[in-house]
């Protein structure tokens, strides 16, 4: 990373460049409803929930899964996760080196927040609204 890139999240954190509405489903989706979202290109990550507490994040899932089994039978358990006040320049730092360039944003409740997300180049965090569909 250069120095301006560190300097561009100077006093920033986490929440501050995290995707705070990701795509997420209840914790007791099927397989088959799991399986239609990630089957989007843009979908890296689909993330699971009880109310508004986080239960995992599915990255995969193998092509002989029974359609109505439970989808978190598949939830991947290297999944990461940071606080909101972490700083951006480490949250920027643990999202680069995550192979599905994503990192899950929860409070010390375990409560979804938002996701880290970074675009393909793994050089600047996904926005909202950003003509670049890369993510």
């Amino acid at each position: 990373m250069s120095a301006l890139e560190i300097e561009s999240f100077d006093g920033l954190t986490a929440a501050d460049v995290m995707l705070a509405t990701p795509k997420s489903l209840p914790s007791d989706v099927t397989v088959a409803a799991a399986r239609a979202i990630l089957d989007d290109d843009h979908v890296q990550m689909l993330l699971l929930t009880e109310g508004p507490t986080f239960r995992g994040a599915i990255t995969n899932i193998p092509e002989d899964a029974h359609l109505e089994a439970q989808a978190q039978l598949y939830v991947d358990t290297t999944t990461e996760t940071i606080a909101p006040d972490e700083s951006a320049a480490v949250a920027f730092d643990r999202t680069r080196l995550n192979p599905n360039r994503r990192v899950v944003v929860v409070d010390d409740a375990g409560t979804l927040l938002g996701l880290l997300c970074l675009d393909r180049t793994r050089t600047h965090f996904c926005r909202r609204g950003r003509s670049d569909t890369s993510a």
